[in-house]
């Protein structure tokens, strides 16, 4: 049995509604959000930034985790939604961790680490100059794991 085109049409509709709406992505307000990366005073190139959004109150939105990766004077700047438009607002863990072509480095490039805990608080541009740790005794590079 086939449906009357009215009722196809609405169907139709309903589901091209149904589509656009589960297919949109939620973004959230963001600052520029930039630094640098240093190891015993030297500047750290090719590593990973990762500003992770961590969630407060009761609310469970908190944003994308934003990324950037340093250039050869250990600059970095963070992309979240756009190529470098910043980190969400809010509270932040920062990692560092080692990229494919993260040179030999004599403090941790551990992304499983939290080297930093920090708040964006406006859409302001916000810096956050990073000190690596000295690596651990035995301690090895690692990414992120997801």
């Amino acid at each position: 049995m086939q449906l009357p085109i009215g009722y196809r049409i609405v169907i139709l509709v309903f589901l091209c509604i149904v589509v656009a709406g589960c297919s949109g992505r939620d973004t959230f307000p963001v600052a520029k959000t930039s630094g640098t990366v240093t190891c015993e005073g030297k500047a750290v190139p090719n590593a990973i930034v990762y500003f992770e959004p961590v969630r407060t109150g009761e609310s469970a939105m908190i944003g994308d985790q934003g990324f950037g990766l340093t250039d050869a004077n250990g600059v970095y700047t963070i992309s979240t939604y756009g190529e470098k438009d910043g980190a969400v607002l809010g509270k932040h863990i920062i990692r560092v961790g080692k990229s494919e072509t993260s040179p030999p480095c004599n403090c941790s490039l551990n992304a499983s680490k939290v080297l930093k805990e920090v708040e964006i608080k406006s859409q302001d541009p916000q810096t956050f100059d990073l000190v690596l740790v000295k690596k651990e005794r035995g301690e090895k590079d690692a990414p992120i794991e997801e």
